[in-house]
């Protein structure tokens, strides 16, 4: 963790991309054969370029797709999935109860990253096919759980969809990409764990929360988020950027998930984002229907940098088997927030 912390204020693109980037394939490869995955339809079986099945559960006895959770990683745009994010979403899994589970399918989202020099809106376009492809395949209630960056993109999907019109008048500003802007359902919950708001401002430390932060892996610095926008102009992708410099009545009030109460929102008490979080919520939480919780004394995307630890190797395994989340706090209050969610 250490480690961590210390060189995640210096991100370079070439020296991730050299020693760190790695391909999603390599972790379903070392997790066939885990305990975790057996029974699992479909593991790691790729569905669109930038997707892939973690379990793909049966159809319902009517024929009818059951839930979907999709995850978005973070990682500011410029690391791919790391081990502990994976393990993280295998082990939610077991976090829901069995019922919810039988019907449940989990897919996950490998967008391009900006170490390989793919910037705004490359990940918003590979992910928005991603959605466009399990829909056509008839899954209606998805649910989008996402930490830091994926949180962050969790936001721009949302929004993408909502806003169908002033999608397409920015979006056709970017002719190199496809996108489709028919209809799609909205997601039907947003889980957003230590959402990043703000990537290009550099947050303030010390927060005017007065709490200590030292040792928190959000970044300092704007690097990430600078590499993410590459050349464009700010204030031209703001709306679908910059989630702190939004409002509710012109950016949200159409979003399904923020107004029907089904947005989750999870920070940790020592970010260093977290006055960047408490202005995102003040501009989309304008009725009260966004659940916020702060972990306390936890650190940015601490589901995946600290909880899942817990359920490494085979210790691990039999662990999250036997449904043991004890003093988990995110891997508990996304469960109590899914469970009553899931048809």
């Amino acid at each position: 963790m250490g480690i961590i912390y210390h060189l995640s204020g210096n991100l370079q693109k070439t020296d991730v991309n050299t020693f760190v980037a790695r391909p999603i394939t390599n972790l379903f490869k070392k997790y066939e054969s885990s305990p975790l995955v057996k029974g699992f339809r479909n593991f790691g079986k790729q569905n669109d370029e930038h997707s892939y099945w973690v379990t793909e559960a049966e159809d319902k006895e009517d024929g009818t797709k059951g839930d979907l959770v999709i995850y978005m990683h973070g990682g500011g745009y410029i690391l791919s999935i790391f081990e502990t994010q994976f393990l993280a979403f295998l082990v939610l899994y077991y976090a829901l109860d069995e019922d919810k589970r039988k019907k449940t399918s989990l897919l996950l989202v490998d967008y391009s990253l900006t170490c390989k020099n793919h910037t705004y809106p490359t990940q918003i376009w590979e992910t928005i096919h991603a959605y466009e492809a399990v829909v056509k395949q008839g899954y209606q209630n998805i649910h989008i759980v996402g930490d830091s960056a994926g949180a962050h993109l969790a936001l721009s999907i949302a929004r993408y969809i909502a806003y169908p019109e002033e999608s397409k008048a920015h979006f056709l500003n970017f002719p190199q990409f496809d996108f489709n802007f028919g209809p799609l359902p909205q997601p039907k919950t947003l889980i957003l764990l230590s959402v990043w708001p703000r990537p290009c401002v550099a947050p303030n430390v010390p927060s005017k929360h007065g709490v200590e932060t030292y040792g928190d892996l959000g970044s300092t610095d704007t690097l990430m988020g600078d590499y993410y926008v590459g050349d464009l102009d700010l204030d031209f992708i703001n709306d679908y950027f910059s989630f702190s410099d939004t409002n509710f009545d012109q950016h949200w009030a159409k979003v399904e998930p923020i107004t029907s109460g089904d947005t989750l929102v999870i920070t940790g008490e020592r970010e260093v984002l977290r006055d960047h979080v408490d202005d995102f919520l003040e501009a989309v939480n304008k009725h009260g229907t966004v659940t916020s919780l702060v972990e306390k004394g936890g650190i940015h995307a601490g589901l995946v940098y600290v909880e899942a630890l817990d359920y490494m190797g085979p210790t691990g395994a039999a662990k999250a088997l036997r449904g043991d989340f004890k003093d988990k706090f995110s891997f508990n209050e996304i469960a109590k927030f899914l469970n009553p969610r899931i048809q």
